[in-house]
């Protein structure tokens, strides 16, 4: 089974813990763009009503072209959050944001009252094998940096392949 497929998948079963009237958290990234084309259908389908968060301008023109109920306030509490990640380790521990939405994606997360991650077998690991990604405003890029080396990491500017730095679409720098 392809990736594509197993989100598929997940997707759909993810579905049955869709309820009428809940707020919902939609994450970012293939796993999420899966779950919004199901999430759409299934409104529809069942005629229920959903208010929707999008963690991301990519969620949101899908959420939009499959006409879910979008909001742009995080309310006091999310009844429940959709997401993938880059990466789980053993013990659940999660890498996400490898796209860049982390801070979005980190705010619905931390008002949910229930996070869904979707993800295949290629995500579990060992040993987390990427880095784990900041988001930073540029101007506190230095202070983070330092505080990262004293808890004895390492960072440095994500960038494109010009070597221009990535802007999140927060206006922030990831390291």
């Amino acid at each position: 089974m392809t990736y594509d497929d197993a989100i598929k998948a997940l997707s759909k079963d993810a579905l049955k813990l869709v309820r009428n009237n809940q707020t919902v958290g939609l994450g970012s990234g293939r796993a999420a763009t899966s779950f919004v084309k199901s999430l759409s259908l299934f409104v529809k389908k069942k005629k229920i009503n959903v208010r929707c968060i999008p963690t991301s301008l990519q969620i949101k023109l899908e959420a939009e072209k499959g006409k879910l109920h979008l909001i742009d306030t995080v309310p006091d509490k999310i009844d429940i959050v959709f997401d993938g990640a880059d990466q789980i380790d053993k013990e659940k521990n999660l890498i996400k944001g490898g796209g860049g939405a982390l801070l979005r994606e980190n705010i619905l997360i931390n008002a949910a009252k229930k996070v869904v991650i979707m993800a295949d077998d290629s995500k579990f690991v060992t040993n987390f094998k990427r880095d784990v990604p900041v988001e930073v405003h540029p101007l506190a890029r230095n202070t983070v940096a330092k505080a990262i080396l004293k808890i004895g990491g390492k960072s440095s500017i994500r960038t494109l392949d010009r070597g221009y730095p990535f802007i999140t679409e927060n206006g922030n720098i990831i390291l």
